[in-house]
């Protein structure tokens, strides 16, 4: 009986750390709720989930998204990609980070008008020649970040 009761709690254990590093790991944007149409400060957070250091970031930007200024961090370099309009739709940023560290870039932007979310895709290049891509559905392994839209006062 007390071996199962062991059991219990090592099994538990395990489930409440696997949700600790699915919740608190990964990229993220922040806020996670903003409004319709309003100016927000988006601050993208990296952290370095490997043992091998990180050097590049690569991020497409949601649609109806207008982001027109940047956190410039030492040692990191970023690439605009735009659109055939001269756009900003996404950017690579790259740099070195060692593993247990994290970097946060912030970004300036407009949200769109309409719409209920905003959908990030990130795919984060390691040193081992491996890649994580955060581009799944909400609930998956690697998810991409997503931003709620509330609706504008007044709307």
């Amino acid at each position: 009986m007390q071996q199962a009761f062991l059991n219990r709690i090592l099994i538990g254990s395990v489930l409440i750390l696997t949700w600790c590093s699915l919740a608190f790991g990964h990229i993220r944007i922040a806020p996670t709720e903003s409004t319709a149409g309003a100016r927000e400060k988006y601050t993208m957070r990296v952290p370095n989930e490997k043992q091998v250091s990180c050097s590049k970031i690569e991020g497409e930007f949601p649609a109806g998204l207008d982001i027109y200024d940047f956190e410039f961090k030492p040692g990191w370099k970023i690439e605009f990609k735009k659109n055939d309009k001269g756009k900003i739709i996404g950017a690579t940023w790259t740099g070195k980070m060692m593993p247990y560290e994290f970097v946060e870039f912030g970004m300036l932007g407009i949200n769109p008008k309409e719409g209920t979310e905003l959908v990030w895709k990130f795919v984060q290049y390691y040193d081992d020649g491996t890649k994580e891509e955060f581009t799944g559905p909400v609930g998956s392994r690697l998810p991409s970040p997503v931003v709620t839209l509330k609706a504008a006062a007044g709307k």
